[in-house]
């Protein structure tokens, strides 16, 4: 039941204020329009909660009323709406039953310190109430440290991808339960030393991998990965043997500012 729910980077494609000639060419085929990046494990778990939840799951005609765990892979908003934890608490048929929020300890000091979860703004669609009432509950996970969740073993790593200084974001390694392996590597840049080394020899079946700039050379590839970067880093996944020659490749995660269009 894996399913893509979101494949765009924070601007989403096309551009809401943005006439590019990528956006335009995207505006003239709205059935290939990409919302920001969302993953569906399966209809209980879920990679990501951003601000085009609800709309995925329209469109895709997805039901999470049996939603049990999200994994967050950090904070920024494009990936993660608070406001879709008072979602929880609006429905007439879940009773309360809670879901649990994973996310590392960086990612949770950085919402303490930020109040985006208990804070004001969001009072009004129930948000502090899920939390408070533990219908949304806060699991912080440590580096390194693999983790069992209904069935998923689950192991992360830190990327340079960062937010603030404090944060940096997690890539998860799934064990899904028919035993394939699933890595999401979304959002990152070239893989750090410690990361690379413990996925050493895995021999992955999945990889999911961001591809934010596309064929743009000229970003900065330290937090994301343009193509270039996308193909260096399969090349010494490859060599690591954290993937094979059988490992099913996608990229996710891309914005609008490169040269191809969606056929292209």
């Amino acid at each position: 039941m894996m399913q893509f729910l979101g494949t765009a980077a924070a601007d989403a494609m096309p551009g809401p204020f943005c006439e590019c000639w990528i956006c335009q060419e995207a505006r003239r085929e709205p059935a290939k329009n990409r919302l920001r990046s969302l993953f569906l494990l399966d209809e209980e778990n879920i990679i990501d909660c951003g601000p085009d939840l609800a709309a995925a799951c329209m469109k895709w005609q997805v039901n999470l009323s049996a939603l049990k765990n999200i994994f967050l892979t950090h904070t920024h908003e494009d990936h993660l709406c608070v406001s879709n934890a008072g979602l929880l608490i609006m429905s007439r048929t879940r009773g309360g039953v809670p879901v649990d929020l994973y996310l590392s300890g960086e990612a949770y000091d950085t919402l303490m310190e930020s109040h985006r979860l208990l804070g004001s703004p969001y009072d009004h669609l129930d948000a502090r109430k899920s939390i408070t009432r533990g219908v949304v509950r806060l699991v912080p996970i440590t580096f390194f440290e693999p983790f069992t969740v209904d069935g998923y073993e689950v192991f992360a790593v830190p990327t340079t991808h960062r937010i603030g200084e404090k944060e940096r974001a997690i890539n998860y390694l799934f064990t899904i339960p028919d035993g394939r392996t699933l890595l999401y590597a979304c959002d990152t840049g070239l893989y750090p030393r410690e990361s690379l080394e413990a996925l050493e020899g895995r021999g992955i079946d999945i990889l999911i991998m961001e591809a934010t700039f596309g064929s743009r050379l000229d970003n900065d590839t330290s937090s994301h990965l343009n193509g270039m970067a996308f193909l260096q880093q399969l090349d010494t996944f490859l060599r690591m043997g954290i993937i094979t020659g059988c490992t099913r490749v996608y990229a996710t995660h891309i914005n609008h500012k490169h040269e191809f269009n969606h056929e292209q």
